[in-house]
């Protein structure tokens, strides 16, 4: 008897049992493994840096000039996001002056 970690659901498989199920030795049978690994280039498509306008095709290099500019990539910046903000302390009082303010400025016409 065959235990589930031995099986694999495929039911398109030509080994598949009336189940759907494929023996796993049988499922990458076929399946030959290359002889280099896989490989993240460092060139892309040229893209100008928005910091010191220059155009670049590397990526190390764009990361360079971002971080010597002082910025921050879209899309690394996920632990300062993740950051809860500090709620500001305001009393009651302060709490009503700040509302009222904002709905006299919304119907006098000021929009932020």
């Amino acid at each position: 008897m065959r235990h589930n970690a031995d099986l694999c659901a495929w039911p398109g498989h030509p080994h598949a049992n009336s189940n759907g199920m494929v023996d796993k030795t049988l499922l990458y049978a076929d399946y030959v493994v290359g002889s280099a690994p896989g490989v993240i280039s460092d060139t892309m498509g040229a893209t100008r840096h928005m910091a010191d306008g220059k155009l670049y095709t590397s990526k190390s290099a764009f990361r360079a000039a971002t971080k010597a500019a002082g910025c921050v990539e879209v899309g690394n910046e996920t632990p300062t996001l993740l950051k809860p903000r500090k709620p500001i302390p305001l009393d009651r009082g302060a709490r009503r002056e700040a509302i009222q303010r904002a709905v006299y400025e919304l119907k006098n016409g000021r929009r932020s």
